[in-house]
């Protein structure tokens, strides 16, 4: 047999698509059945990204009344695998079908609208659909599913009406709730006043979509502040939400998820995966502190809670509503193109609402012993507690966190395993933080010298040192596992670490940050970002200046960062922030792709990635594989660049760059990849994440 150049049967390309390769298959057929619709196309709970498409099953007589979304069990080669229906049809284009094996639950548990979520989710994030479907429909428990098949429809609550007048002191503010109630659903990021508190918005947002019978979904970071207020909205709108938190047991979880998905539930507030809640006709989504870390998914398709609410209002066509008061790059973006708009402080309903900040860089003296308390934190202290409570901020709990050789600075190591060694508690020995070997009698690895120095001060050594200049004040500690509620407004010192400072009725009559350059002493991109949210964060629990509240920074801190936080402009700051991003190609102006391998697994998808873009029409470098790994920045096709790699302990990591606006096409591109790869086996060990932290 002989073939052309052009279309010969075996002149297919060195890496070929897999839909193309599935395009061989008979053509569409009809299915004998007494069935009607009786082809199942199956979504298969399996990660491989080679099996991410839908599988024809067989319906039998006694599954005939399955619904689409439904979890069935299916036969895969040999082995029993999870699945949903996403569709039924008369039509298969497969050969001989395999029937469904068992219906798991004849309730239709994944909605096509939270389908289409996680589709466009997966995409954006070069990703499964089923790991998606994985963070948006629990597994299944049957006691609870059968409890709540028994639960009477609960009676309908009345909806309270709440005035719109914190609205009033937003450029933009009056304009966005006339929207609301007049039945638009406008988007927009929220800077709050610093005397705010996003308690006070949600009443009326929530009041206003419910008396338009629509669903609200409200995320927060943590589930402290989703009990408190889902409390709150029960109170003030008399709405019963759906609490949907991680810490709940896996049947309340569950029990919560079937009242959302039933429609009895229309107000979810929840953490993270609230997001994903199947609510019933979903008017508004809203998100809370949306740089806070938590709200950042650890597991395939490490996707942000941010990016699943503002891809689900623009699929729903629904509100999307940000309460912050620090700076996020990420909406800025999300206002740049055209997708929310700005509703910040008017400046004249503002400044008197923010504490006095000043800054204490200028009598930090590096090499002096108490350098980071200089005269100005006692004097300022000294007048914060004439009128209240005072509050200090450390990065770190502990004692003494981080230690060093007294003779040449080198950080302490353990002799084991090379851990950074600590002081847990007055008068206790080295302790390893990775091991926890007790270290006795310490011998510096370079100079032999046997005397350590600290180089971080904890919340309790720092209790301990102000405790000795404020003898007759009491000491309360906040930290992780040391948490105090709210206080009143009495004469005492708070010590505490960000994140966790409690709040005070009233405010703080002052708040001193100390050690605030090592809030900023890090590789990673988001630095100052997180830096600006940490300090807003404190100054929004400080009285107001009018009342003589002040907020000191004692740091090498850069003015910008301060004169940011004295006006309170975080959207002008975040401005300058994406218009320097810009210009040496950082997110979220370019979006980035890391890949984490052996050096063999990055040549294996760097060369199925040129192969397959060359396919879809990309120009593609033709330089060896290896001199796309030789490190620098290099295009691997057109507008695709590779940068790196470098270790990364037992790993390479090398990222890919490209522009925003390109996310769609070239992430198809390394998605299609990956499937290969997938399908070949190659590439092994390979973990590809989109929108990495830097």
């Amino acid at each position: 047999m002989t073939t052309n150049a052009a279309g010969g049967l075996f002149n297919l390309p060195e890496f070929g698509h897999q839909e193309e390769l599935l395009s061989l298959s008979p053509l569409a057929r009809e299915l004998d059945s007494g069935v009607d619709r009786p082809v199942a196309r199956v979504l298969l709970d399996m990660p491989q990204p080679h099996m991410d498409r839908l599988f024809d099953y067989e319906i039998p007589e006694k599954m005939a009344g399955i619904e689409e979304g439904a979890r069935v069990k299916v036969d895969v080669g040999s082995r029993v695998v999870d699945g949903f229906v996403i569709e039924r049809s008369e039509t298969t284009a497969a050969g001989r079908l395999r029937p469904l094996r068992r219906v798991v639950s004849p309730m239709a548990v994944l909605t096509p609208e939270v389908f289409a979520l996680c589709r466009t989710v997966a995409a954006r994030q070069a990703a499964p659909t089923a790991d998606a479907v994985r963070l948006a429909v629990p597994q299944r428990h049957a006691r609870a599913e059968k409890e709540f098949a028994a639960l009477p429809e609960r009676a309908s609550q009345a909806v309270r009406q709440v005035g719109e007048s914190a609205w009033d002191h937003y450029i933009g503010g009056p304009e966005f709730a006339a929207q609301l109630r007049a039945g638009r659903r406008p988007s927009a990021v929220v800077q709050l006043r610093a005397r705010d508190r996003a308690q006070h918005f949600l009443p009326f947002l929530i009041s206003t979509i419910r008396q338009a019978d629509e669903s609200v979904i409200v995320v927060v970071p943590t589930p402290v502040v989703a009990r408190r207020l889902a409390a709150l909205i029960e109170q003030e709108v008399g709405q019963t939400p759906a609490l949907m938190v991680s810490e709940d047991d896996h049947a309340t979880r569950y029990a919560t998820f079937l009242s959302v998905l039933s429609g009895r539930a229309k107000v979810i507030v929840g953490t993270r995966s609230a997001a994903w809640a199947p609510a019933q006709d979903l008017g508004m989504v809203v998100l809370i502190d949306d740089h806070h870390s938590a709200l950042t998914e650890q597991r395939s398709p490490y996707v942000h809670a941010r990016e699943v609410l503002a891809i689900r209002a623009e699929l729903s066509g629904c509100s999307f509503v940000s309460l912050d008061y620090g700076p996020s790059a990420e909406l800025a973006v999300l206002v740049q193109r055209g997708k929310a708009q700005w509703i910040t402080p008017a400046a004249s309903a503002h400044r008197d609402g923010v504490a006095q900040i000043m800054s204490a860089n200028d009598f930090r003296s590096e090499g002096v012993e108490l350098s980071r308390m200089p005269s100005a934190v006692f004097a300022v202290a000294r007048d914060g507690l004439e009128r209240g409570p005072v509050l200090f901020v450390v990065p770190r709990a502990g004692y003494i966190p981080l230690t060093a050789c007294q003779n040449c600075r080198e950080i302490a190591s353990c002799p084991q395993c090379a851990g950074p060694l600590s002081i847990t508690h007055l008068g206790a020995p080295l302790v390893c933080s990775r091991c926890s070997l007790r270290v006795s009698r310490f011998v510096c690895s370079s100079c032999h010298g046997t005397q350590v120095r600290a180089v971080r001060i904890g919340s309790q050594r720092t209790a301990h040192e102000i405790g000795r200049a404020f003898r007759d004040v009491p000491i309360h500690v906040a930290g992780v596992g040391q948490q105090v509620g709210e206080l009143d407004a009495s004469r005492r010192i708070v010590v505490a670490t960000p994140g966790v400072p409690p709040s005070v009725e009233g405010g703080y009559a002052a708040a001193i940050v100390l050690d605030s350059g090592y809030l900023l002493r890090s590789n990673r991109l988001e630095a100052e970002v997180h830096f600006l949210r940490t300090l807003a964060h404190v100054a929004a629990l400080v009285c107001p200046r009018s009342s003589g509240g002040k907020l000191l920074i004692v740091g090498d801190v850069p003015s910008d960062l301060v004169a940011a936080l004295h006006t309170w402009d975080m959207v002008g700051w975040t401005s300058i922030l994406l218009a320097e991003r810009a210009e040496i190609g950082l997110p979220p102006t370019s979006c980035w792709v890391e890949l984490r391998g052996s050096r063999d697994s990055l040549r294996e998808f760097l060369g199925l990635l040129r192969a397959v873009a060359s396919e879809q029409g990309f120009v593609s470098d033709e330089a060896p594989l290896d001199a796309l790994l030789a490190g620098g920045a290099r295009d691997v096709i057109a507008g695709l660049t590779v940068l790196g790699p470098h270790a990364a302990g037992d790993a390479l990591v090398a990222y890919l760059r490209f522009a925003e606006s390109e996310r769609a096409v070239k992430t198809a591109a390394i998605y299609t990849a990956l499937r290969e790869a997938s399908a070949k086996k190659l590439a092994h060990g390979l973990r590809v994440t989109v929108d990495p932290a830097l």
